[in-house]
């Protein structure tokens, strides 16, 4: 059998994530798709192909922990829904790609149709297609006509719920999805919680006899009370929309995710990219009110992380305006609401990859996959190094890196 290729990255600094100090003077040290070690430069043994990347820091690839990969992000929603399974599939790979070059390694799909995701994601197992790792949910479940339903994963009843869980497990789930309030999809309303605490329960009750995570959609406070209730590990968006649009922060919904402790996927980059990039032909009236979001999720976000809410990082990529190259944004609205430097970087790493059970990756140490990066400066200093990646490894291989805009 031959040998593992093995080569050293030797930057000016590495951030493993596995606390918040980047350290200089150090190598990983990679052989084959795993990393065999981080040690000190001067300790590689004679032989070891050495790549030097002065400049630069390397440190983990990206997780982004939101993301919706048959959507484009170009301003539409469900518009690619008319699609069949395999064209969303190809969509899917596509969309895979171009967040592995901007120096994302994994994202966490929350909600695709059909086969699609899993058909991407094996043939990005196999090498047939380049793109990050992905972790997929397949049909977020929802009530009926509920909020992504084109997705495919509407469900009624206590039986129903059980019976979704069971099928998006048998069709290969890596985690629940589940739409616990209303949202964009037309007909639905933010400020109302969908599914009762009861069968939220039902739903969390499979998924966790069945070894998988729940996390729970919710874009009001009833909502994410009926989650932390209901015993869900995790929580996307977490805002708090009133009726009319209006947006009020109830404390002791942010107290109840808290006691549970219930993760948070911030998403908090989408609501300044939709009221930067929605154009002339959009509503004014929804261009006002994103612009009004932006600090009202920024202030939510922020008395979450002083309640002890521990926040990983997802972007909604490819939902509306948000494309898939968004994660040096997201980390800076971390940066925001109060996590520190090494924090910030870890809810994009390393405490991802712990909360959402990605073992073999999310930090830089032996036996971990090789998924790292190198970026153009020190992201503990300035979060915008994030957005100029100079070195994507992806299992061990080199990827192609996105040219900075």
């Amino acid at each position: 059998m031959p040998e593992e290729p093995s080569v050293a990255y030797v930057p000016d600094r590495v951030f493993t994530a596995l606390d918040d100090t980047a350290r200089e003077g150090l190598a990983v040290w990679v052989e084959g798709s795993r990393i065999r070690a981080v040690v000190p430069s001067a300790e590689l043994p004679a032989g070891v192909a050495v790549e030097r990347l002065p400049g630069t820091t390397v440190m983990p690839g990206l997780i982004d922990a939101h993301v919706h990969l048959n959507l484009p992000g170009t301003g539409g929603r469900f518009e690619p829904l008319v699609e069949d399974d395999a064209t969303l599939a190809v969509a899917a790979a596509a969309n895979a790609r171009a967040a592995l070059v901007s120096g994302v390694t994994t994202v966490r799909d929350c909600g695709s149709r059909g086969v699609s995701p899993f058909a991407a994601r094996r043939a990005i197992e196999l090498g047939w297609s380049e793109g990050a790792t992905i972790w997929a949910a397949g049909a977020a479940l929802t009530v009926p006509k509920g909020h992504c339903w084109p997705f495919g994963g509407e469900v009624d009843g206590v039986d129903g719920c059980r019976a979704g869980v069971r099928a998006q497990k048998a069709a290969g789930a890596d985690f629940i999805k589940v739409i616990g309030s209303g949202g964009g999809t037309d007909n639905t309303v933010s400020w109302l919680a969908a599914f009762p605490t009861e069968q939220l329960r039902v739903i969390v009750d499979e998924a966790h006899g069945l070894g998988l995570k729940v996390t729970v959609h919710c874009t009001c406070a009833e909502a994410m009370r009926r989650a932390a209730a209901a015993g869900a590990d995790q929580v996307e968006h977490a805002t708090f929309y009133t009726e009319g649009n209006g947006f009020r922060i109830e404390m002791d919904a942010i107290e109840a995710m808290a006691k549970a402790g219930v993760v948070v996927t911030s998403t908090l980059a989408i609501s300044a990219l939709q009221a930067e990039r929605m154009t002339t032909s959009d509503d004014p009236a929804q261009r006002d009110t994103w612009r009004r979001m932006v600090d009202n999720w920024l202030e939510g976000g922020r008395l979450m992380h002083e309640a002890g809410i521990v926040h990983v990082a997802g972007t909604d990529a490819g939902w509306r305006y948000c494309d898939f190259q968004e994660m040096a944004r997201e980390v800076a609205c971390l940066r925001q609401i109060g996590l520190g430097a090494g924090e910030s970087l870890r809810a994009a790493t390393s405490t991802s990859a712990r909360v959402m059970a990605m073992d073999a990756t999310g930090a830089l140490e032996a036996g971990r996959y090789a998924d790292l990066i190198a970026v153009e400066g020190d992201p503990l200093a300035d979060v915008s190094a994030l957005g100029r990646v100079r070195l994507v490894v992806h299992r061990g291989r080199p990827a192609p890196v996105a040219v900075a805009g």
